[in-house]
């Protein structure tokens, strides 16, 4: 039993890791490695896929986990990202269905740009990080910044740009109980490299206002 707001609650025990063989493991490892391989953004952010003590992690960077799957059965796999010290489950079934679930993640639980997999259908709109990546050419890398506010499923509208000296504005905004929160950040090209650079509010007004604020700072962002 365990006290949550209140009331006692039945306790939930965490799925258990299944005891597969070395050779079903090993099947899941590749499966799930071409599968990253042939995804247009997990291939440009995941660093390594590494088979480890019967899970799949999917690295960034040596010490930057992006997600894990564990085998609950041979047929049965459980979705999970890093939370604080932890994990939390985000979602299960298939192999290839959890796989699909971290490829097209839009909420930023591990990178937020699951909208680049979508097409606009009938001639609609682009999204912005379709508009961000397609035509402006932005790195993948550099477009899953600020990765703390697609965590905080903040979404992504551009607000000016200048493709002529590679600028862009863009607003994230989420809806709360209490009113809107948003922050602004200045994908640029700098010395011929894509950056993104969060911005002071009272900095973010436009590209000029961003861009004259960032330069006094020797464009170290804010934050």
């Amino acid at each position: 039993m365990g006290w949550r707001s209140n009331r006692w609650l039945p306790y939930v025990p965490r799925p258990k890791l299944a005891k597969l063989s070395k050779d079903q493991l090993e099947r899941f490892h590749c499966t799930t490695a071409k599968f990253v391989e042939e995804s247009a953004v997990l291939r440009e952010l995941v660093d390594d896929v590494q088979l480890s003590r019967g899970r799949i992690y999917f690295w960034r960077a040596d010490d930057d986990a992006m997600a894990r799957v564990t085998p609950l059965s041979s047929r049965t796999f459980l979705l999970e990202a890093p939370w604080r010290n932890g994990w939390t489950e985000q979602a299960r079934g298939p192999l290839r269905d959890v796989l699909v679930a971290l490829a097209s993640d839009t909420t930023g639980k591990f990178h937020g740009l699951g909208a680049l997999a979508t097409k606009s259908k009938g001639g609609g709109s682009k999204s912005p990080q379709q508009i961000l990546h397609g035509d402006f050419k932005v790195p993948l890398q550099v477009l899953a910044e600020p990765r703390g506010w697609y965590a905080m499923r903040r979404k992504p509208r551009i607000i000016e740009t200048d493709r002529k000296r590679g600028r862009v504005l863009v607003r994230f905004e989420a809806l709360g109980p209490v009113g809107a929160f948003h922050g602004t950040c200045l994908y640029a090209r700098v010395d011929g490299e894509w950056s993104c650079f969060t911005v002071k509010p009272s900095a973010s007004a436009s590209i000029a206002s961003a861009e004259a604020w960032l330069v006094k700072r020797g464009w170290e962002d804010w934050g």
